[in-house]
Order: structure tokens, then sequence, then C-alpha cells
């Protein structure tokens, strides 16, 4: 019977330290806050130029501020960018001639070698007929219209004033741009790319195609969208070997922002503030629409993830939801008060300042309890994952449960 005690105890201490949830509680939590846990103390004082924050002085920040944190004075930024869009090379211009009435009596041909569609090759010039290769990469259509009956009648295709060749565009092509700073998915990234159709249904018009997706929001979209560090109003792009200052402030607060179209082989780098603008964390053309978070709940009574609802309406969320929206939507909250109300969940996220992993604990009662507080509810990033883990008491009744399996066939064995 000794012996069977000993037994009995060992497995007690085992099974606790084993079966044990994550064990925080709310004056856990308010020390984790306050304390070392995952973060240092905030200062009572923020400092004007900030360049590193810990993790939670970067959720903390969110509440010194009153929950925004003002974007910086806009001011007119002189941009020598065009602002109609630009040629690049795959880019496909439509050619023709003037009737061959406008010519009478001056000049009388049947060629019509110019007719025709022609693409920009990949040096970024327009090959024609009887012509060196033209220049196009990084001009206007009408600017390349200009240069090209210049150049037909400096080599005297045409009579010095007769050269009416029209372009207009017939389809704009993928481009590469490269992208780094405050982004979700920094590196090369192609934009404008086309479905076979929208291909097709180009070739019925005689011209015109609108390069919405070549504008700067929507590389900036591409590549994930900016992250709440992002300073928008100093947004650089660096082309032919010179650097542009683009303010793109006027997409967050509602005012007219102007296109910015890209070209083949542009740079453009997002600065950050240093720290995270709430601004930034809902939709909009500049940041991701929706997110993705990975999360597990193989809490009782749910047994597996099928069973607790997790599945692609729990997984994708909006732009701007917080741990709580998650805990909920993966069926880890609610239930019998009295033995689940004690449940935890983890975060595993990436600090907004800093891009390390951190790993944030919170009791769920208390995380739907305090909603407003960034420090115990942050905002949910890309791929975050998020674990729920059962009650003390859930805890306790599965250790009991498999010590009865375990003690059982041995007190056959003993008696």
């Amino acid at each position: 019977m000794m012996v069977l005690n000993k037994l009995f105890t060992g497995l007690i201490m085992l099974l606790t330290l084993g079966c044990a949830s994550p064990g925080m509680h709310s004056e856990r939590d308010e020390q984790a806050i306050q304390g070392d846990h995952w973060a240092k103390q905030i200062p009572t004082a923020m400092p004007e130029n900030l360049n590193y924050l810990s993790p939670a002085d970067a959720y903390l920040a969110y509440q010194q501020s009153g929950g925004h944190f003002p974007l910086p004075p806009v001011t007119s930024t002189k941009s020598d960018l065009p602002a109609m869009p630009t040629l690049s090379p795959g880019d496909r211009v439509r050619m023709g001639l003037p009737p061959k009435a406008f010519f009478s009596g001056v000049f009388n041909t049947t060629d019509e070698s110019f007719d025709g569609v022609y693409e920009i090759g990949l040096d970024g010039t327009l090959k024609l007929p009887y012509l060196p290769p033209l220049s196009a990469m990084g001009l206007t259509i009408e600017t390349l219209q200009a240069k090209l009956n210049q150049q037909l009648e400096s080599q005297r295709v045409f009579k010095p004033g007769m050269a009416r060749i029209t372009l207009s565009i017939q389809e704009w092509a993928p481009i590469t741009v490269y992208i780094s700073g405050a982004v979700f998915q920094q590196g090369q990234i192609t934009i404008n790319q086309r479905r076979d159709a929208e291909l097709t249904a180009n070739y019925h018009t005689q011209g015109g195609d609108m390069p919405l997706e070549r504008l700067l929001a929507s590389a900036l979209r591409s590549a994930g969208g900016v992250r709440p560090t992002a300073d928008i109003s100093r947004i650089e792009i660096t082309r032919n070997h010179q650097t542009y200052t683009i303010d793109l402030s006027g997409i967050v607060l509602g005012y007219p922002v102007k296109p910015i179209p890209l070209i083949h082989g542009d740079q453009i780098r997002v600065p950050s503030l240093g720290i995270p603008n709430e601004s930034l964390i809902t939709p909009s053309p500049i940041t991701p629409p929706g997110i993705r978070v990975f999360i597990s709940n193989l809490t009782v009574p749910a047994t597996d993830n099928a069973s607790s609802a997790v599945g692609k309406h729990s997984s994708s969320l909006p732009y701007g939801a917080r741990l709580h929206t998650a805990v909920v939507s993966g069926n880890c909250a609610g239930g019998t008060a009295l033995t689940n109300s004690s449940r935890y969940a983890v975060l595993v996220t990436t600090d907004p300042v800093t891009q390390r992993p951190i790993t944030i604990e919170r009791e769920i009662e208390s995380l739907l309890r305090t909603p407003q507080r960034h420090e115990m509810n942050p905002y949910l990033m890309p791929n975050d994952s998020i674990v729920c883990y059962d009650s003390n008491i859930t805890n306790l009744r599965d250790i009991g449960r498999t010590l009865g399996d375990i003690l059982f066939p041995l007190s056959w064995l003993l008696r």
C-alpha cells in the first residue's frame, strides 16, 4: 500500500507539471505588462526621437497617444516624376499613318509598313522599319510620338513638317519593381499581370488601356501592404539614379493624392517612423485588406480543430482585428463558466518595431473584459499564431481520469 501511495504522489506531481496550462492569471498579466515577462517597463514620457521600442512599449504606445499617432504635417513635395503613365519594356503601342488623301499631291505611296502594333524591347527601345532603334523607356506616349516624327523627318523618310505618325497605347505590360523598408514583403515585385481574357479584349480596340495596376499604391499593396510603422509621407522612388520623395498621406487622411505611375526597374523604399501608427492598421489602398492567422484550439469540450470550428473564416480576418477577435472566431471562448472561464490564449507574433518574434500569454476572460487595452489586446499581424489552452479545472479533471486509467490495473495487480 505504501508503494501505491508513493506512486500516486509521483504521478500527481508529474502530471501537474506536464499538463498544466500556461498558468497565468490576471495578476500575472499585469506583471507581464509592467515587469520583465516579455518587455521592460515603458518610460513615463516618450522621447521625441525614438529609434527603439521594446515589445511592450510598442503596444503601450497606442494607449499613451490616445489610440492614434498623428501623421507628420503634410508638406508640398516637388517631384519631377511624370504625372502621366510612362513606357516600359513589353508595352505595346499601335502606330498608324494618316489617310492617303492627306498626302495627295505631295507624297504618293501605298506602303503600309509603319501600320500595326509594336512592342518595346527588353532594352527599352522601339524598333521600326527603316529607322535605328528609338529609346522609349520612361517616356510618355505623347513624347515618344513627337520624338518619332522628328526622327522620321531627320532620316528623310518624310519631308520636313510632313511626318504625321500617330501612336496610342495598345497594352501596358507587367513590370518589375523593387520594394524595401516598412512593408510586409520586401523584394522584387511584379505588378499589372493580365489574364488571357483581358489580353484578347485589348486587341479589339484601336488603342487605350488604363494602367491601374502600375501605380505606386498598387505596388505597395502587392508587397503585402505597408507596416504600421511606415512613414507614408516620405516614400522614396529611385529612377535613373535620381530619388524622388512622394507623400501618400492623403490615402489615409482623406484628401486627393496624385497617382504615381511606375516604370520597369523602379526602386521603392518605405521609411519607418520607429513607432506604430494605428491609422495604418486598417484596410486601405496601401495596406492589406485582410490577414491570415493560424489558430489551434484543442480545448475541451472541443478536442480537434474541426469541431472547434477553426476553418477558413476563423483564420482569415480583416486587417485591424485584435487578439480577442481571433479567440472568439476560433471558438476558444465561452462554455460553462465554472469550468471553462479560466482558459488561456498564447499569441506568437512579431514586435511591430524590432520585427523580432515575441510570445504573449493572456487569460481569455480578462482579455474579453478589457478589449480596449492595447497591451492586453494587441493587433494581429499577417501569419500570427494563436494557441488555446484548457482551464485549470479541466486540467485537474483530465489528471484524475489519467490517474484512474493507470491505477485501476495496478490495484488489481497489488491485490
